[in-house]
């Protein structure tokens, strides 16, 4: 929205409070600086506030924008504004800060009023100083009223004439009333779940210690039931038992591992000699007999055969075993010296 400046009363304009605000922090200045250095300080602040104050002046709200109206000065580094005029005019800081009484403070220059601020906030030395306000008459008075009315109504104006220019069916406002609706109870949620998440687990103090399997051990051997067999059977056979024992009991929660754990039951009802018996004994026992006194021919497949799968000898007579006598032993001969011819 743009100001009318011939409705604004002079002392709500930006160059009026900024000739004084100027005129305010070089006073001290008078005499310890030469005329012409001084004219030229001043020309070159008003400059650089004017510049840097007029985007955020707005005669009609003078509090609005007072942050960046702002200027910090302390004893040992001015504002960038007040430090490039500086500069420019060859006027040095430092004793332009010996001159001040109070170096340190915060300058603020709004429409119809400048202040300065001195100390920290809370402590004693904390005080606020008016530097200028103008004094209004009742003409002034009436004449700010009737431009802040004529500005609201002009705003008033302008935002009609937008949205008569482009107006909006039913449909488009009620779907603008929706999409609002929505982002307001999207919002909600959202506040909610940050307030009370229900994402977070459930802190514990201690873990859980898992329970541990149970351990099944095999019965030990008796040594009084160990049959008198070679240390070698005995070792082999011990040794098939442990593998055996640690194969059935290394598996846990399957089937195969309750499998093991009954067969491991049926082998303790077994006998000693049985348990310890060595596998060359059991192969000993396990030799197919054959008879052979038999002499009769099996048929097989319409024909004869004498050998059958597994190399077992069907039919087939064995050869009959040729019996030899014995050769007669000679007689060892006299070795006496009276008899010198072999018999």
């Amino acid at each position: 929205m743009a100001i009318n400046v011939s409705a604004v009363p002079q002392s709500l304009s930006l160059s009026e409070a900024v000739t004084q605000a100027v005129h305010h922090i070089t006073f001290s200045l008078n005499g310890r600086l030469p005329e012409e250095t001084l004219r030229k300080l001043q020309f070159l602040l008003v400059s650089n506030l004017s510049t840097h104050f007029a985007p955020s002046w707005d005669p009609t709200d003078p509090t609005k924008g007072s942050g960046r109206r702002c200027l910090l000065f302390s004893q040992n580094c001015p504002p960038r504004l007040v430090h490039a005029a500086c500069v420019a005019a060859g006027v040095a800081w430092q004793d332009w800060a010996r001159a001040l009484r109070h170096p340190d403070f915060e300058l603020f220059v709004n429409p119809g009023c400048i202040f300065a601020r001195y100390g920290e906030w809370g402590t004693p030395s904390f005080h606020v100083t008016t530097l200028w306000e103008p004094r209004l008459s009742e003409a002034d008075i009436q004449s700010q009223i009737r431009s802040q009315a004529t500005a609201k109504l002009a705003a008033a104006t302008d935002a009609r004439k937008v949205k008569e220019e482009s107006p909006k069916t039913l449909a488009q406002q009620l779907l603008e009333e929706d999409q609002e609706q929505i982002g307001e109870e999207i919002l909600a949620l959202i506040a909610h779940e940050v307030r009370e998440p229900t994402w977070l687990t459930p802190i514990l103090d201690k873990f859980p210690v898992p329970s541990a399997p149970p351990k099944y051990l095999c019965p030990p051997r008796r040594e009084d039931s160990v049959s008198p067999v070679s240390t070698h059977s005995r070792s082999s056979s011990s040794s098939d038992n442990s593998e055996s024992s640690e194969f059935s009991f290394s598996s846990s929660g399957s089937s195969s591992s309750m499998t093991s754990v009954s067969s491991a039951g049926s082998m303790e009802k077994k006998s000693d000699a049985e348990k310890l018996m060595s596998r060359r004994e059991k192969a000993r026992q396990a030799r197919v007999f054959i008879d052979k006194n038999k002499k009769e021919v099996t048929s097989y497949e319409g024909g004869r055969t004498t050998v059958l799968t597994g190399g077992v000898m069907l039919g087939g007579p064995a050869k009959p075993k040729v019996y030899q006598a014995p050769k007669p032993s000679r007689a060892a001969a006299p070795t006496s010296p009276a008899c010198w011819r072999r018999l």
